[in-house]
């Protein structure tokens, strides 16, 4: 009885060593569909350029966006300026003129 307990045993052994040398520890854990189709995605992300990330893939209508949201910006510092003129009693019509084509451009 207890030589075929061990017989059992060392073949066992025998089999599963080599075998986790292959396998790794996915073979108990039972993570190994999961990490081939880990493998797989990650490749076809690096096959297409990456996972995005950068700044060169937006729409159009995301350019538009940041473009206006910098004008207005641009404009309430434009118009701070031109109060300090304005009270300093400096000529503010170069600050007026800046002013009205920034509207403009937001406007469209």
């Amino acid at each position: 009885m207890k030589l075929k307990k061990a017989l059992k045993i060392s073949l066992g052994a025998l089999i599963v060593f080599p075998l986790s040398f292959f396998v790794g520890n996915e073979l108990l854990a039972n993570h190994l569909t999961e990490r081939v189709e880990f493998k797989l995605s990650n490749d076809n992300l690096l096959a297409c350029g990456g996972g995005g990330g950068g700044g060169g893939s937006s729409s159009p209508a995301a350019k538009a966006a940041k473009a206006a949201k910098r004008a207005k910006a641009k404009i309430g510092v434009k118009k701070r300026k031109l109060s300090k003129a304005a009270a300093a009693g400096e000529d503010t019509s170069k600050l007026e003129a800046e002013i009205a084509e920034l509207e403009a451009l937001l406007a469209e």
